[in-house]
């Protein structure tokens, strides 16, 4: 009923607002009027930014098993509108792909063969650094099986997302890895719903995957490439290789603002609970929970829209001034900041020479390694061979054993030592040769073997939780691999803090060896790894950066060796997604009363017009209007408005005072039978009237009466809700030390058995 009343009133809309040709569909408008409603033609305030913003991703845990008993007679289809694509549309999809694959792989096969790193068509990074993520994450590995389908009928679900956590289109995955058309039909059914100039953001765990496999086997077409820019969750970034994250990281790519890209990862968290209640569910059953579900999130969302925009600018406005007061203390100005930027991005992403440098240099660190491994077991095959000679043995037959085993890992040690050896060219052999008499080379080699180690061991330890963090279902089994996962990880902490701790060290030796002039000119000290904060592997940490381990150049750039400048840089990165999460948040202010006015006006004009058999659910239909006005207006009336608004929101103060009334005074009772007496309504319908129609005479007892709500709602919170004024507290205070969900969605409280 909700849905044929909503597209009732959508049917009385102006005839103005509805351009299909330059709007967004009207499916996407009730998903999210964020993102999709008003008048978009020039919502866009700069030409960097982008339209929308969506996330993508797939949940393993949502699985169906198979019914042998056939129960399909037992499960009737879904009657409701649904968020779900048709099966038949993931068909043609998965059928595209496999035949654009099948064609172009003579021609890619024969391009793999060639050794030397290259940029491939379309991307923006080499592909040493794409084969790098790939090797990284499960996903990007779709012969990988994450749900058998020899016991589950659907193996789990993909959703697409806009930034506010809206769930725009879901799918129901029946392979066992997480394939590519999945992804793409989401995205190419977002794009049939957008007119042809409207640019998107995608931000996906494995983006940069994505964008080139569209580039390469030709998977999306010109026009649909050209206004979509690809990005990697921010939560998921660690995974990826540095050069990947300052092209594809939100907070260093253009556009992205403060979007983090993980509105999945919250809604599988909302969705846990339905998890043994779906596995045994029938294949129409599952679709309509879900489908409820879903519609239950948006009903909850949908009044926080105001509280929402209102916590995003308040902490976007907070990390602007705190990057600005950080950024005048370095007296470093933008453009030279700017400037060092691009020269980092250009080198950093730079394709690898046929021999690849840093593969040298750890040849030669394993070889020194192994050097030094074969003098220890000599030394210890000298010193049992000495305790025999001085007559220091008391057990001969143990001695006879431990001298055979030191002689057996000296033999083994000497032996890969002389093939690695034999392995080196002659330039190989002159480099092992100045780095055995160069102290500098020697620990520098050093140095950055063991960070790359780090990096290593941190990426695989934050998989490893990311794994625990989904652990949804808690049974007891479940429970006990938790904790001894958990343990585990904790017993593995020391040791990465002992490979920092000795990483610190040889930075201090590097550092020494410069104030004592026995370094190369030019020589940078690296920057050593603070052990508070090491395993968060945050984007700007020092981590990914190999300042001062690479080669000495006479002259470095800024951002290599000026200490100013590359905290500037990131100071800098921080203000323009600020700026750009600014104008968002305007806009999406302005969005949110233009869509709310052409709504009222619609539904005022269907209560007049409309069979009164309706009368009554349009009426229910204005009442939640007026009750997600009063929530939204307080709250965004700080924000600024992106353009100047062609109407006002529509509610008077009469509509505000019943409302009001009927809330707070449950004997009140409006009456049913009365007309709608919005002076508004002529005023906002008139063309060309006084003030553009948005200033009018019923702005000061709007005012007027939103003041008295808030005092009334006030005291009224206070007497009778005080525990969930306290909760909200709580999550201010979250918010206070730097907590804030990019989503309206409030999840459930937890239930207490007693």
């Amino acid at each position: 009923m909700e849905d044929h009343i909503t597209t009732l009133v959508h049917s009385f809309s102006p005839s103005s607002i509805q351009q299909e040709s330059t709007q967004p569909s009207n499916y996407l408008c009730a998903r999210c009027p964020l993102c999709f409603g008003g008048n978009l033609e020039r919502a866009k305030t700069d030409q960097d930014d982008l339209d929308c913003i969506v996330c993508l991703d797939a949940c393993f845990t949502q699985k169906r098993t198979n019914n042998p008993r056939n129960s399909a007679a037992c499960d009737p289809p879904n009657p409701t509108n649904t968020v779900f694509i048709p099966d038949s549309e993931v068909k043609v999809m998965e059928d595209f792909i496999e035949k654009q694959r099948s064609c172009s792989s003579n021609h890619h096969s024969l391009a793999q063969t060639q050794q030397e790193d290259r940029f491939e068509d379309g991307m923006r990074v080499p592909v040493s650094v794409l084969d790098g993520c790939g090797d990284s994450f499960h996903a990007a590995d779709e012969k990988r099986q994450k749900a058998s389908t020899r016991f589950f009928a659907d193996t789990g679900l993909m959703a697409l997302l806009c930034r506010h956590d809206r769930v725009l289109w879901l799918v129901n995955m029946t392979s066992a890895g997480e394939k590519q058309h999945y992804a793409l039909v989401l995205v190419k059914n977002l794009f049939e719903h957008l007119p042809s100039n409207m640019t998107v953001g995608l931000l996906y765990d494995i983006g940069c995957q994505l964008e080139r496999s569209c580039h390469k086997w030709k998977l999306l077409d010109d026009g649909i490439l050209s206004r979509l820019k690809f990005g990697i969750s921010v939560f998921h970034a660690y995974g990826h290789q540095w050069p990947c994250q300052i092209v594809y990281h939100p907070r260093k790519c253009v556009g992205f603002g403060l979007s983090d890209g993980e509105g999945c990862e919250r809604l599988w968290s909302s969705l846990k609970m339905l998890i043994p209640i779906l596995r045994v569910s029938g294949y129409h059953q599952r679709l309509f929970v879900l489908d409820n579900q879903i519609r239950h999130f948006d009903k909850k969302s949908f009044s926080l829209f105001g509280q929402w925009l209102d916590k995003k600018w308040s902490l976007c406005k907070r990390k602007k001034m705190m990057a600005w007061e950080a950024l005048c203390e370095l007296h470093v100005d933008m453009q030279t900041l700017r400037h060092e930027w691009a020269a980092q991005v250009e080198l950093q992403t730079r394709p690898l020479p046929r021999q690849s440098k840093n593969k040298g240099s750890q040849q030669l660190a394993y070889i020194l390694s192994l050097e030094k491994t074969v003098e220890d077991y000599q030394s210890h095959v000298d010193k049992l061979e000495n305790d025999l000679i001085n007559n220091h043995v008391h057990d001969i037959v143990d001695f006879n054993l431990q001298l055979a085993a030191a002689k057996g890992s000296l033999s083994k040690a000497s032996h890969a030592l002389r093939q690695k050896k034999s392995a080196l060219g002659v330039s190989a052999k002159t480099d092992l040769y100045l780095l055995k008499n160069n102290k500098w080379l020697q620990t520098q080699t050093n140095a950055q073997a063991l960070k790359t180690r780090i990096r290593e061991r941190l990426c695989q330890r934050k998989f490893e939780l990311e794994r625990l963090e989904r652990s949804y279902r808690n049974s007891v089994n479940g429970n006990h691999i938790q904790s001894h996962v958990e343990s585990s990880l904790k017993r593995r902490e020391p040791a990465i803090l002992k490979l920092v701790s000795t990483y610190n060290n040889l930075c201090g030796e590097l550092q020494s060896m410069i104030r004592l002039h026995k370094a190369p000119p030019g020589a940078i000290p690296p920057t050593p790894i603070p052990s508070k904060g090491i395993f968060q592997l945050d984007v700007d940490s020092d981590i990914w950066q190999d300042v001062g381990l690479g080669e000495c150049h006479p002259d470095p750039p800024r951002w290599l060796a000026d200490e100013s400048v590359r905290k500037g840089i990131k100071l800098m990165l921080e203000i323009d997604r600020c700026n750009e999460e600014e104008r968002r948040l305007s806009r999406e202010r302005s969005v949110l009363q233009e869509w709310f006015s052409v709504e009222w006006l619609s539904v005022q004009t269907a209560l007049e017009e409309a069979d009164k058999h309706y009368k009554y659910h349009l009426k229910k239909y204005r009442e939640n209007l007026v009750a997600a006005y009063v929530k939204w207006e307080a709250r965004v009336r700080h924000i600024p408005c992106a353009w100047l608004p062609s109407r006002p929101w529509g509610p008077t103060g009469e509509d505000i005072a019943n409302h009001l009334a009927t809330l707070y005074d449950p004997s009140v009772i409006p009456a049913a039978e009365e007309e709608p007496t919005d002076e508004l309504l002529e005023e906002t319908s008139s063309e060309g009237g006084e003030g553009g129609g948005v200033v009018s005479e019923d702005d000061d007892e709007l005012l007027t009466a939103i003041e008295e709500m808030a005092l009334v709602e006030e005291y009224h919170i206070g007497q009778a809700n005080e525990a969930e004024f306290s909760e909200d507290e709580g999550w201010l205070n979250d918010i206070e030390n730097g907590y804030l969900p990019s989503s309206p969605v409030q999840l459930p409280s937890k239930r207490r058995r007693y």
